[in-house]
């Protein structure tokens, strides 16, 4: 098993450790779909169009960006694989608009954490890190009405419900978060563990100490506390992740995979 790459140089600095690697950002010249698929989304934004909603045929829109049908469609690819848009063949077919989801996020991420050499002992530390601010911040949420009408139903631990709905809680926790940024970043790597880890393992008796965990967090948040809400986060993500490294112990060392 390989160490952790945390500390580890890349190679042309471990070659030669007198010069510094440069990791300036170069802005490079976008090709021209990239260009159209930017124009698409801004006019997504701009005509507060919502998901489902068609775009405008192929025939409209190559008048309207003045592009090639091949730079076109181009454009319309780099947007269907990021899920902000969706193709339908066949009857009915056409372009609609598709939906902003963490999971989106978390393909291209998982693409780059794996040619970054990331493994999961890193991708389960960022959750550990992550998942408590989220819960801080929704104890913060001014609309407490809104947070007890939304958490509420964790308190009874019911445990078939409990466990069914268990990882959308944290979605509703990210949403009582308030930040969009924060809830699209951050849900993304809860989605990366929950369809690579979380899946991979045996719940078995955990199943149980998750609808604890969910309760405790729940009332914490509810009751407007952001510091025990944020410390009953990180206790409970920590039994998940030591549940999930005394099972599958060689993974944790593993780069995070592309799916």
């Amino acid at each position: 098993m390989k160490a952790r790459g945390r500390g580890a140089r890349p190679a042309a600095e471990a070659a030669d450790p007198v010069r510094p690697v440069s990791y300036e950002l170069t802005r490079r010249t976008l090709k021209t779909s990239e260009v159209v698929a930017l124009e698409i989304v801004r006019d997504i934004v701009r005509q507060d169009m919502q998901p489902g909603d068609r775009l405008p045929l192929e025939a409209e829109m190559l008048v309207q960006y003045r592009v090639s049908r091949s730079s076109l469609r181009e454009a319309l690819r780099l947007l269907e694989v990021q899920g902000l848009i969706a193709i339908r063949p066949g009857p009915g077919a056409g372009t609609v608009v598709g939906r902003v989801l963490p999971g989106n996020l978390s393909r291209t991420l998982t693409l780059h954490l794996h040619m970054l050499g990331a493994n999961y002992d890193e991708l389960l530390e960022a959750w550990v890190e992550s998942e408590p601010l989220m819960a801080r911040l929704a104890a913060l949420n001014p609309d407490r009405e809104k947070v007890r009408a939304s958490l509420s139903p964790f308190l009874d631990e019911d445990h078939a419900w409990a466990v069914r709905e268990g990882l959308q809680f944290h979605d509703i926790v990210a949403e009582l978060a308030d930040n969009r940024v924060l809830t699209l970043s951050l849900r993304s790597i809860g989605f990366i563990v929950a369809e690579q880890v979380l899946t991979s393992a045996e719940r078995g008796e955990l199943e149980k100490q998750i609808v604890h965990d969910h309760r405790d967090v729940a009332e914490a948040i509810i009751a407007g506390d952001a510091d025990l809400a944020a410390n009953r986060m990180r206790d409970h993500i920590r039994h998940a992740v030591e549940d999930f490294k005394s099972f599958w112990p060689l993974k944790v060392g593993e780069k995070v995979q592309w799916r």
